[in-house]
């Protein structure tokens, strides 16, 4: 398929592949890419890098001991989340409730309550920012930003409101996961 850009400027150019979301849907490609989907565009995304697996992990590992994962909740590492019937997007990691998996189907898409994004320097600031607003638009309600390379993490409540957190400040998943707590010290310690 034909490769199309999305966004027009020479520093913020995406390039996405046309189609429809039924071929979206039914389209396997091999390329060893990850493809998010924005209104008639597949849009290639790099996926989760090596280097950021012991960060995933580290959550993952701290959400075992809150009272969501007592109740069957789960962080799902790269899912698809379907944010409208025309866009969906592959977080780093999402939050499901029990009953959010339980009801998952083909024709059920739930929108999770918490986000984690792993920003890389290949994201662009657009992109980052769209999501932010595409995230709390469909009902997330928190939404992490995990700077590797600054060794910084953001918490977003909202579009407008987020705390930047570096070394030993400590960060929350409240209201969503409020006993998913971790220092950034400690999330960046392998």
């Amino acid at each position: 398929m034909e490769s199309t850009l999305l966004d027009a400027t020479e520093e913020e150019a995406v390039v996405g592949i046309p189609m429809s979301k039924e071929q979206f849907l039914n389209w396997n490609p091999d390329d060893g890419f990850l493809y998010e989907f924005e209104n008639g565009l597949a849009i290639p995304t790099d996926g989760m890098k090596n280097v950021e697996r012991p960060i995933v992990q580290k959550i993952l590992r701290k959400f075992t001991q809150t009272v969501a994962y007592q109740q069957m909740g789960e962080i799902l590492p790269e899912t698809k989340c379907w944010l409208t019937d025309d866009q969906m997007r592959i977080p780093d990691a999402a939050f499901f409730t029990a009953s959010q998996i339980r009801d998952s189907g083909a024709d059920q898409h739930p929108i999770p309550f918490f986000v984690i994004e792993l920003i890389s320097p290949s994201d662009t600031v657009k992109r980052v920012e769209s999501k932010i607003i595409e995230y709390f638009n469909a009902g997330v309600q928190v939404v992490w930003h995990i700077h590797p390379e600054l060794r910084m993490v953001r918490v977003f409540s909202s579009p407008r409101h987020n705390v930047t957190c570096f070394e030993n400040d400590t960060f929350n998943a409240a209201p969503v996961v409020p006993d998913l707590q971790l220092t950034v010290e400690e999330l960046f310690t392998v």
